[in-house]
């Protein structure tokens, strides 16, 4: 995923005592039993670093049977050991790309200290943090006040990576897995609003949040309202991007029944990937803009995740509830919501109407409407420049 990383010229022992570095630097309190293997190739030179039993090894070659590769320049890498910018931050650039599980990818700068100098509230952590009950893998950057980003059905937490950097700046971001997604547990639940709210309720308790502007993308907008309903005294403040709400376009959710049955292992893969990739190009108004790998590489760490039958059955009930959810009850409760709220609406959005996010916007009682043209499902990605300013913008009034 990405463009073919710039190469640079750097002295190649620069560079060994870099990565060579890397099991000296290993923070094995953030490892929490995880076994995986990276192939890392810097200037086309691989190397293999792998972790077992809480302990790091590094040696030079290719990796056997790497979960993830990844792939840039002496520069870059630099950059990103020394902890300049972040590895997720390199990617939208198209300064590295990545092979394989893409949670891992994003997961490796975590797990070692930068290179000469200590970490900082600004470096990315990744955590497993229980929650009623529940172990839910967490992104956590930044100092202030705090924010809670979450992401939209059948997403991760890795789909709110665009907003990480600029608003960490000033604020700390709490991003989970949510249940039933990505690395989180995938327990027998019905994954109704409700139930979601619940579980981002006692994960605030269990970082120490007592109140949060809580950001949503799609289902991840849905649960913050349902939590602004609930536990009024716990949202500061709603930024809804492309909420999902009653009234989504039918054709689009069952679209992924064809890449999810219950059988899924009696179609050929290359054929599911394709279905997976037209359903994630529906997502964008300028799907091209993305790039055809990047998409791909989505395509199919979705299927990854989804071959496991928890995660379909969540996905599955995570959609009921979505589709079936009673209108006018919905749209007469919003009056009760007394917080503000950033409406962000994409004009292209095929799963969400626009009229639904201009309708929402009216329905709440103190809210700004920002329509996005040209944008469709996922603004973060597609429109970063905009979504940011208006953002930050609605935050500094917020306090």
């Amino acid at each position: 995923m990405g463009s073919k990383p710039r190469e640079s010229i750097v002295p190649p022992d620069a560079l060994d005592e870099h990565v060579r570095s890397l099991s000296k630097r290993f923070r094995k309190e953030s490892a929490n039993g995880l076994a995986a293997q990276w192939e890392l190739r810097v200037d086309d030179r691989p190397f293999v670093i792998s972790i077992a039993d809480h302990q790091c090894t590094v040696r030079e070659g290719p990796a056997p049977h790497p979960q993830t590769v990844i792939s840039t320049g002496a520069d870059t890498w630099f950059a990103i050991d020394e902890g300049q910018i972040t590895g997720p931050e390199a990617f939208l650039d198209r300064r590295l790309a990545v092979q394989g599980n893409l949670d891992l990818a994003v997961r490796l700068q975590t797990l070692f200290r930068p290179y000469k100098r200590a970490r900082r509230a600004s470096d990315l952590d990744q955590v497993d943090i229980e929650a009623d009950g529940l172990t839910l893998s967490c992104y956590l950057i930044g100092k202030g006040p705090p924010l809670v980003l979450l992401h939209g059905m059948g997403a991760s937490k890795i789909s709110m990576v665009p907003l990480l950097g600029p608003l960490s700046e000033h604020h700390r971001l709490i991003v989970p897995d949510l249940p039933g997604h990505g690395e989180s547990d995938k327990p027998p639940a019905d994954y109704s609003p409700r139930f979601y709210a619940r579980v981002i309720r006692h994960l605030m308790d269990e970082v120490g949040v007592d109140q949060a502007v809580v950001v949503g993308n799609s289902m991840g907008g849905r649960i913050g309202l349902e939590l602004a309903l609930r536990s009024a005294n716990r949202v500061r403040a709603l930024v809804l991007i492309c909420a999902a709400v009653p009234g989504l376009r039918w054709r689009y959710l069952m679209g992924f029944l064809r890449v999810l049955p219950s059988e899924f292992a009696t179609i050929p893969f290359p054929l599911r990937e394709r279905w997976m990739e037209r359903m994630l190009r529906n997502l964008f108004a300028s799907p091209d803009d993305i790039g055809h790998e990047e998409i791909r590489l989505a395509a199919r760490d979705f299927i990854r995740v989804y071959r496991e039958p928890k995660a379909r059955v969540a996905l599955l009930s995570s959609m009921r509830h979505v589709v079936t959810e009673p209108k006018e009850p919905f749209w007469a409760s919003l009056r009760r919501i007394k917080q503000r709220a950033l409406v962000l609406v994409g004009e292209e959005d095929r799963l969400v109407p626009a009229r639904l996010g201009i309708r929402l916007a009216h329905a709440l009682p103190h809210s700004e409407l920002v329509l996005l043209p040209r944008v469709g499902h996922v603004p973060q990605f597609e429109d970063t420049n905009d979504v940011v300013p208006n953002v930050r913008a609605f935050l500094a009034t917020v306090g």
